[in-house]
């Protein structure tokens, strides 16, 4: 046996002597920590087991575990039992298949221990315990017909007695619920026999609400949303491939039983809305309303009735949550949706809100303004729910939705505008803002943008009222910790103390929105004023998705689409370290493939190893008379700059394509070029000395790229030429986009009078200036001082 088998038998060894020394009352205390310890041994509690000739021990350590472990289910004490039952459930995760094989006997006692009264913790953990157990064998098919196929019946009817009984405590129907959605699923025949006992318990769960709570029970909304979760699955039980029908009609049913709620709730006003699909009042027309409303019989989902106008709104949102839970859960097959069916329900919901400015609803006369007043204090809870059935059928569908975006859009806006005074409308409406222009903000037109702005605005306002709240609370904290008492420090503690109380989740929704209406809307029809309440908000905030939003997509000013100062200085000084900041900074430029060089085994498809590892080949080679008169000819930057780098041997072709250093030449090929331009240097020397002095400076950037100086990229120093041919400025075109002024001893010594004018203009010269130049393509230096281009203008103009 191994080192390592031995020291994990000497660990179980220790844990077995550890549960049999310890007496029952203190084995809750211990159990966790053994628990950890059997994670530790798992190899050899996995391993299978041995003769005795080869590892007695540790086939003795195993089993006399397993023992232990049966005793302690089988226990008199509580204490004894809750113990047995993590420590079962620790070893039969860490043993794997031949634990699992071999738990039949622990699944029996588990299933015992749940008909026991024991206390609620104790069933809990036997239920988690023995849906663990069954999930685990629906790997292995024979292990599904030896051990969940016979318990699994006995485990669900003992669970609903149990969850019927008064002693049931919430976590333990919490408890039950979960393991029935997760169970019925894969084994629907059996869940089949006791469908209508589970069916009849979540309607007294989904008919439950505060307003009309039953006597001896309480749910609360955990308990709610597990009941729509389950009600929702158990189409799954429907025989003969019949679960898409079965699903259809769940969703049909709902939506008919929520109109009928509509229809009992909204009776104090009268409504415009007229249903798209055909969908028929269930109140009788004509008829004098009378009393308080209600619902005596059951809907078509077999809710039991209710009464009064909290009632029907809590039944009228718990009717759209279960909408919005059977469109989020996945489905074994496919189902089709009536899409349509649902958003006229959304349509008769949203239609309606509070009173708002000159927009206010008709009223029904023969209904009391109590009724009505209570009927608007409870809209905004049937409005958030309706919006959060907007996010979820936009997430689940996409861009299948699309073009039922703007009509639910253009009700978001309108029912925001009456009640954004609720925090939690404020939130579901931030929330599905922000998934309606991740779908269609960029095709949005300028009229649309304008009807979201009052969102955008309220988002930015209360960022910054948090950011505000945030920043006086922590002023007041400094001012009480150093001990001043000065009147400022007064006024900060009042502030913050006074400081209004802000909802997490409109918080996170609002900085969830802000980066996404930057992104996604066209820059052009976003006003200004909108623009920089949204920078600001990005800015004094530091949300980091908003800046880089903001540098990726700036906005155009003016008619001439010039650029307006971008963020990114304030983005690098607040996230120096964050990759998005870094690849702005300093994007990777990729290779430039053209061949091969046939110069080293070391080079892959055109790349030499350079400063900066970018390099052209000698795969770019061409007619060198295009390069030698490309000043007759009309043509790109780019086309020039690589038409001038083929006028090189192939040593100037292997130069680094990004390098801020002059080009290198042959003595031969210096004095060709210096006698070739000497005499028109001359020529147009004269003009050139009447030009301005301020030309001769050169750029930022030439200076700090000038070569074999600091903070420069390496090249060949130009004085390395002077003692060969005639000192000249060279004609020829860099290799870079960074142009380097010559040294202060070759201008001296070749310039009686200062150089030519050096254009500003990223695109090349007409035809007229580019003979002055004799076919030299020069490219401009990359400086954009607004001094410069206002001396060049006035030097222009005279």
């Amino acid at each position: 046996m191994s080192t390592v088998r031995t020291q994990q038998a000497a660990a179980l060894r220790a844990a077995t002597y550890r549960l049999s020394s310890t007496p029952s009352k203190q084995l809750p205390y211990i159990a966790p920590q053994i628990a950890a310890q059997l994670w530790s041994c798992k190899e050899l509690l996995s391993s299978a087991t041995e003769s005795a000739k080869q590892s007695n021990d540790a086939s003795a350590v195993v089993h006399r575990l397993k023992t232990h472990l049966s005793t302690l289910l089988q226990d008199r004490t509580v204490e004894g039992r809750w113990s047995g039952v993590v420590l079962v459930k620790a070893t039969i995760e860490a043993g794997g298949l031949e634990v699992l094989t071999k738990s039949n006997a622990w699944v029996r006692n588990l299933l015992g221990i749940l008909k026991k009264p024991d206390p609620s913790t104790t069933r809990n953990l036997a239920i988690v315990a023995l849906t663990r157990i069954f999930m685990l064998t629906w790997e292995y098919s024979s292990l599904v017909r030896e051990i969940t196929t016979p318990a699994l019946p006995t485990f669900v009817a003992t669970c609903l007695s149990n969850a019927g009984n008064k002693r049931c405590s919430s976590s333990e129907l919490s408890t039950i619920l979960e393991a029935f959605a997760t169970l019925l699923p894969s084994h629907p025949t059996i869940f089949r026999t006791n469908e209508t006992q589970i069916r009849s318990l979540l309607i007294i769960i989904l008919s439950a609400s505060p307003s009309n709570a039953p006597e001896h029970f309480h749910f609360t909304t955990d308990h709610r949303s597990l009941a729509q979760r389950l009600f929702v699955l158990l189409h799954h039980c429907s025989p003969k491939q019949g679960s898409s029908d079965k699903w259809g009609e769940i969703l049909k049913e709902t939506v008919t039983a929520a109109h009928g709620t509509c229809d009992r709730l909204f009776r104090a006003l009268v409504e415009d809305w007229k249903s798209a699909t055909g969908v028929r009042p269930s109140a009788l027309p004509n008829v004098l309303l009378q009393g308080e409303m209600e619902l005596e019989s059951n809907d078509l989902l077999g809710l039991s009735g209710w009464k009064g106008v909290y009632a029907g709104s809590e039944r009228l949102a718990s009717q759209l949550g279960m909408i919005k839970t059977q469109l989020n859960i996945a489905t074994t097959g496919s189902v089709t949706v009536r899409l349509g069916m649902v958003t006229d329900l959304l349509t008769r919901v949203l239609s309606l809100r509070v009173p708002y400015g000159k927009h206010n609803t008709k009223a029904n006369i023969q209904i009391s303004s109590d009724e009505r007043e209570a009927m608007f204090s409870v809209l905004p809870s049937a409005h958030v729910a309706a919006l959060q059935l907007i996010d979820a059928i936009l997430h689940r569908f996409g861009m299948g939705v699309v073009p039922v975006v703007l009509p639910l859009l253009n009700q978001v806006t309108w029912v925001f505008e009456a009640e954004r005074s609720d925090v939690h409308v404020k939130t579901a409406t931030y929330t599905v803002m922000a998934a309606i222009l991740r779908l269609q903000g960029q095709s949005m037109a300028r009229e649309d943008v304008a009807d979201i702005e009052p969102v955008l605005r309220a988002c930015c306002q209360d960022l910054l009222l948090t950011d505000d709240s945030a920043a006086s609370q922590a002023n007041g904290t400094s001012h009480k910790q150093s001990g001043a008492t000065s009147d400022l420090g007064l006024q900060s503690s009042r502030a913050a103390a006074s400081a209004p109380t802000v909802f997490d989740g409109a918080s996170a929704a609002a900085e969830a929105l802000l980066p996404v209406c930057i992104s996604k809307l066209e820059p052009a029809h976003v006003p200004g004023r909108l623009r920089a309440l949204r920078e600001r908000s990005a800015v004094l905030t530091q949300n980091k998705d908003a800046l880089v939003a903001c540098v990726l997509s700036p906005a155009v000013k003016g008619k001439a689409s010039s650029v307006q100062a971008s963020l990114l200085p304030l983005l690098a000084k607040q996230y120096p370290d964050a990759p998005e900041v870094e690849a702005l900074l300093r994007p990777r430029m990729p290779f430039i493939r053209t061949g091969n060089t046939g110069h080293g085994e070391d080079e892959i498809d055109g790349y030499e190893g350079g400063d900066d590892g970018y390099a052209l080949d000698d795969g770019m080679n061409g007619d060198d008379e295009n390069a030698q008169n490309g000043a007759e000819q009309d043509y790109e930057p780019a086309d020039g700059l690589l038409s001038a780098l083929r006028q090189g041997d192939a040593a100037t072709h292997s130069e680094d394509l990004y390098s801020a250093s002059p080009p290198r030449q042959t003595a031969a090929n210096h004095v060709h070029n210096t006698e070739a331009t000497v005499d028109k240097r001359k020529a147009d020397a004269a003009p050139d000395s009447e030009r301005s002095a301020k030309r001769t400076q050169a750029s930022v950037v030439a200076e700090t790229l000038l070569p074999n100086t600091a903070n420069s990229v390496p090249g060949v120093d130009p004085m390395t030429l002077q003692g060969q041919v005639p000192a000249t400025i060279v004609s020829e075109p860099p290799q870079s986009s960074f142009v380097t002024a010559p040294e202060p001893s070759q201008q001296s010594a070749t310039l009686p009078s200062p150089p030519p004018q050096v254009s500003t203009s990223a695109f090349p010269q007409p035809a007229a200036e580019a003979e002055d130049d004799d076919s030299d393509f020069e490219m401009p230096p990359l400086t954009m001082d607004a001094s410069d281009d206002e001396d060049e203008s006035g030097d222009d103009e005279e």
